[in-house]
């Protein structure tokens, strides 16, 4: 001690023995407020403990004094790191090091240390003094920041988007690992601007997004095409973010974006599917529709439109088969596109009827004269085997505007034309006349008959089972109306549906059905039936009438069910004017009712149209489940479809599953409802509900 009362001497100038004893004194009082200390003897056991040490360990001196270390070893370091502590300070040496311990409650602690031994006049040590700070703070806080860093590496490394760090003028100034894919280098790559990797096409685009982003506390999306590592173009949907927060990166912007090359192509593909018929690479009826009737809000001047059909064409089907009635329709299909020129708006409407504008008819003359032109160059024979066959055909013409303005009318009497023409034999060409849509008497029986049994009930309902292909189990009905005739039978739908449209019958009738499926709904909630969905098919004609929404709301109220018991199905033609369709359809679903799409890719209802109408349900048309467990095409189709579907949102139901092995595909093609016969055609309510699973009793 009087060797160290002679140091301060010197380091302080002070000669009062003391004042020095006292300085002494108040170093030892901080040390002893602000670090742990503990005194051993030459074998380890404690000696002395301060308060700090007492109150970081939990334990207290009397538990410390006397035993060694050993009590607050936590078991993390090796031997090894002991043994070669003990050797440096065994030696006479400072040890410094971090140490892991284990206070009394089981916690862990860390600790700088310094261990000072103190030596005898030998030379050997006979007591050590250790010096500890609490370092578990920064400890705790490094060891967070390796395991974000792990997190980090293992986000970046295994991502799906490509996350990078621009400027405003595209250099990057952090790239994600992911990039490698697209440059085809690491970070030592010389492209280093977003730009180089953009087509020159789309630059514009993604300057505008930058400039966008800049200005907003938003992310702006915005898409784009790049050229990746293979001269592969990929189409990319990006996130832009403008960095705001203090540091190396502000005021520049976070990019993540990610690869929707195979998402574009299957929305292509399914508009391909949707809008041009695959036989003949025409377009279906509903592009031809939508064609039209842009035509008409752009054009003024006239020129004719021409509904053709191909004379006793099922004959070929059944003589020859369909292989060979496919091959007459696209050999018809192309003569059409030479006569008519490549550039002509031409369509298959249905299977063996064509519509195309004659834009060089000014009038009925003209019109007939090119008709007859286009008849006689389709009417060269076909080799059919070892068979000419020739084609014959019949054409219904009518001429814009003099016969009318819209789509639907022009067609409605082009048709018109052609049935005449048909009635007489066909092969034959007519120009619509006023007057040629007048009924028969047959067609005037039925219609009386058809208002007469909708005011006598001579109508019922059956339900066909809508199933979950996983479990097997129900997950909803379809309600379909039948006509039972006291006298004429029963009639088929097909027959008095179209003319119920036409006569504006389906309006109470439609109703009608409406209300008889809340009452079955509200009939099987209350006998306990688990709740599901009864989908009500609804008309273009009802969807036109201006109160319908206030009519399903009142039929609702009246019937005491909720929205969410009901589903409206849509035919195809309610998507031909979609425009006009959209605010009606929209307030339905506002009532807490759904909206599914009804046959699904037969012509009027393409993805595109999907995305922009208010719907919650594609229903695939049976024309492709029909063969889908033979043909590629047909399973390509109904994946696409159920693809895109999951991309906007939408359930997909299969429509005419007639096999095992039908449901299985479709299953594994990810459509996870269906119906058809497989399960059951449609049934009265009392034998449907054998398939129904009862929750509880109505309360």
């Amino acid at each position: 001690m009087e060797k160290y009362i002679e140091m301060m001497h010197e380091m302080t100038g002070r000669t009062n023995k003391q004042e020095v004893e006292e300085m002494l004194a108040d170093i030892a009082y901080a040390l002893d407020q602000s670090v742990i200390v503990a005194i051993t003897d030459r074998t380890g056991k404690i000696t002395y403990v301060n308060d700090l040490f007492v109150k970081t360990s939990q334990y207290s001196a009397e538990e410390l004094i006397g035993r060694t270390h050993a009590v607050v070893n936590s078991g993390y370091h090796p031997k090894s790191f002991f043994k070669e502590m003990w050797a440096a300070i065994g030696k006479g040496e400072i040890w410094h090091g971090e140490i892991r311990n284990r206070a009394k409650d089981g916690s862990f602690y860390w600790v700088d240390t310094k261990i000072v031994p103190f030596m005898n006049e030998l030379g050997i040590p006979n007591r050590y003094i250790s010096l500890r700070y609490d370092i578990t703070e920064r400890k705790l806080m490094e060891q967070q920041i390796r395991k974000d860093a792990e997190v980090y590496q293992l986000i970046t490394e295994n991502a799906i988007d490509f996350i990078s760090v621009i400027d405003t003028s595209g250099e990057f100034q952090y790239i994600s690992p992911t990039y490698e894919q697209l440059r085809g280098c690491n970070d030592t790559c010389t492209t280093n601007n977003l730009f180089a990797l953009i087509i020159e096409e789309d630059h514009e685009v993604v300057h505008n997004a930058i400039a966008m982003a800049g200005n907003t506390h938003e992310s702006v999306t915005v898409e784009f095409r790049i050229i990746d590592q293979l001269k592969s173009i990929r189409t990319m949907e990006a996130s832009l973010k403008r960095i705001r927060q203090t540091g190396e990166y502000l005021h520049n912007l976070v990019v993540s974006m990610h690869d929707i090359t195979a998402q574009k192509e299957s929305e292509l593909r399914i508009q391909d599917l949707a809008c041009y018929d695959q036989l003949t690479t025409l377009l279906n009826r509903h592009a031809f529709g939508q064609k039209l009737y842009t035509k008409l809000e752009r054009e003024s001047s006239s020129f004719g439109l021409v509904y053709m059909n191909i004379d006793r064409f099922r004959h070929i089907n059944d003589s020859f088969g369909q292989e060979t009635g496919d091959y007459v329709l696209s050999v018809v299909a192309e003569r059409l596109k030479k006569a008519l020129g490549r550039e002509a708006m031409l369509g298959r409407i249905s299977g063996d009827e064509f519509a195309f504008i004659l834009p060089q008819a000014y009038d009925e003359k003209d019109a007939f004269l090119l008709t007859e032109r286009i008849q006689n160059q389709l009417a060269q024979p076909i080799l059919i085997g070892s068979d000419l066959y020739v084609v014959s055909t019949s054409c219904g013409i009518v001429m814009f505007p003099q016969h009318g303005r819209t789509p639907s009318d022009l067609f409605m009497k082009a048709e018109k034309a052609l049935h005449v023409v048909k009635e007489h034999g066909g092969g034959s060409l007519m120009m619509y006349e006023p007057g040629t849509a007048q009924k028969t008497l047959e067609r005037i029986l039925l219609e009386n008959e058809l208002r007469k049994s909708v005011q006598k009930g001579h109508f019922t309902l059956e339900y066909q089972p809508k199933m979950n292909l996983e479990l097997g189990e129900l997950s909803g009905v379809e309600a379909l109306v039948r006509w039972n005739h006291p006298d004429l039978g029963r009639i088929p739908p097909d027959t008095f549906i179209p003319l119920a449209e036409e006569t504006k019958i389906i309006v109470p009738l439609g109703e009608w059905i409406l209300r008889q499926a809340c009452k079955q709904a509200w009939q099987w909630r209350k006998q306990g039936f688990k709740p599901f969905r009864i989908a009500v098919n609804m008309s273009t004609v009802q969807l036109e009438e201006p109160d319908i929404v206030s009519t399903i709301k009142r039929v609702l109220h009246e019937e005491d069910v909720t929205p969410e018991f009901i589903e409206i199905e849509l035919t195809e033609s309610s998507f031909a004017d979609r425009e006009e369709m959209r605010h009606t359809i929209q307030a339905i679903r506002e009532i807490g009712i759904t909206v599914a799409i009804d046959d699904f890719g037969t012509g009027y209802s393409t993805f595109s149209y999907i995305k922009e109408l208010p719907a919650d349900t594609l229903k695939i048309d049976m024309s492709f489940i029909q063969d889908i467990d033979v043909n590629e095409q047909s399973r390509a189709i109904v994946k696409a479809i159920v693809t895109l579907a999951d991309t906007a949102g939408l359930r997909v139901i299969a429509e005419g599953i007639e096999t095992e092995e039908q449901a299985k595909l479709l299953l594994t093609l990810g459509c996870k409802e269906g119906q058809g016969y497989f399960y059951s055609k449609p049934v009265p309510a009392d034998e449907c509900e054998y398939m129904i699973p009862k929750t509880v009793e109505y309360e």
